[in-house]
């Protein structure tokens, strides 16, 4: 009697546990369907935010937009004469609602090598989902950022200074030397500079790009691009095939902002995208950051004046790393202790200041050869100590 008992307890356990397993199984089944729901209606072409959270607002998820009339989404259409173009994009969001037709969607982002990833998804970055205008959904290439490391967004003029560049490269060098992530947009000037420096530090770097992710603008960057999808992210609302175009640019900016915990600002000239992205951060309780420049600098006015309406001011990228990373200081020191100098370097190293000196000075200041001179200031380079600002110009690191 006793086995027979052990035996239906047996028999209980094993039918509960493959109940449990289906309904587990039908709970991803669901959950995949939902996603594949949200992947269709965030693929339809110039279907942008508002007019999508109108959309949601009226039929709920995405699923009952799928299975709304025909008749019901046209009349929704003509409910949003505001928006212009809605009629066509409902149009085109019709045209585009069949089971054959999402297949297509999905097997042509899957093989171009890129995820999707709804707002509804567990995985969708955290950073992102306590906006009130969070993307319904993002299209990807690499990975998304590190949601247990700080991220930093560091943007800027396309037509920056040398200066300009020189300190988004320092800021994103010392951002990766403290395991953060640099956010920007990838494009010309202070963007593509900070990034380019990020990852030839060892650090991590995430492109939210005005275009979807496997068309590279600006083109001269596709070296960036290809190598920010191996060691980064670049990311997007677009789906596949939507082109750069001048009104994305602004939308992309909440993002950058969105997915980091500070915004720094570098050179931005009044009414520029940094500063859009800036007002973005600040809506949404970011903090904003700017390097102050010269009150006669065109590219330094935008940075002035969000200095002058209380943005924290950058002083240098050490200083800013010791505010943002609680560990910075002590790496510094357990680098410092790992660096052995030969007495030459020594030389060099302390013949070095924070202004800039020439070869010559440094030839006179250390009498050393010139071929000596060179090769101590290589190793410098090389060990984070020394950096050249500009042709045969050095500062001490």
């Amino acid at each position: 009697m006793e086995r027979n008992q052990k035996k239906t307890e047996c028999q209980k356990k094993a039918s509960d546990a493959i109940e449990v397993s289906m309904e587990r199984e039908v709970d991803q089944n669901k959950k995949k369907e939902e996603e594949r729901y949200w992947e269709w209606l965030c693929s339809v072409p110039r279907l942008y935010y508002p007019l999508r959270a109108l959309l949601l607002e009226q039929f709920g998820g995405p699923g009952n937009i799928y299975d709304a009339s025909e008749k019901a989404l046209r009349c929704f259409a003509e409910s949003v004469p505001s928006m212009t173009g809605a009629g066509n994009v409902i149009a085109q969001l019709i045209k585009l609602r069949s089971p054959e037709q999402i297949a297509q969607l999905v097997h042509k982002r899957e093989a171009l090598g890129i995820k999707f990833i709804s707002r509804e998804h567990t995985d969708y970055p955290k950073r992102l989902r306590t906006l009130q205008d969070a993307p319904h959904g993002l299209f990807y290439r690499g990975e998304l950022p590190d949601e247990e490391h700080p991220a930093v967004a560091i943007v800027g003029s396309r037509v920056c200074t040398h200066y300009g560049r020189q300190i988004a490269e320092q800021l994103a060098e010392q951002i990766a030397f403290a395991g953060g992530t640099v956010i920007s947009g990838a494009a010309y000037g202070v963007d593509g500079a900070a990034q380019w420096k990020a990852l030839e530090a060892g650090g991590t770097s995430c492109a939210i790009v005005g275009s979807s992710v496997e068309i590279y603008y600006p083109k001269k960057h596709s070296g960036l691009f290809q190598r920010l999808e191996q060691e980064g992210g670049v990311i997007s609302e677009f789906p596949p095939g939507t082109q750069p175009i001048r009104t994305h640019f602004p939308m992309r900016n909440r993002i950058i902002s969105g997915l980091s915990d500070v915004v720094v600002v570098v050179e931005a000239r009044y009414g520029s995208g940094s500063l859009i992205t800036a007002d973005c951060a600040l809506e949404q309780g970011r903090s904003v950051m700017a390097v102050p420049g010269r009150l006669d600098d065109e590219l330094s006015r935008g940075c002035n004046a969000l200095i002058a309406q209380g943005a924290g001011v950058i002083l240098s990228a050490e200083s800013f790393c010791e505010q943002i990373f609680p560990y910075y200081r002590q790496q510094k020191k357990r680098k410092a202790l790992h660096i052995t100098l030969a007495p030459s370097e020594k030389l060099v190293y302390s013949s070095l200041g924070l202004h800039s000196k020439s070869l010559w000075e440094l030839l006179e200041c250390t009498s050393l050869s010139p071929a000596e001179l060179s090769g101590c200031l290589l190793s410098l380079e090389q060990k984070g100590l020394a950096r050249e600002v500009e042709r045969n110009y050095y500062v001490k690191v």
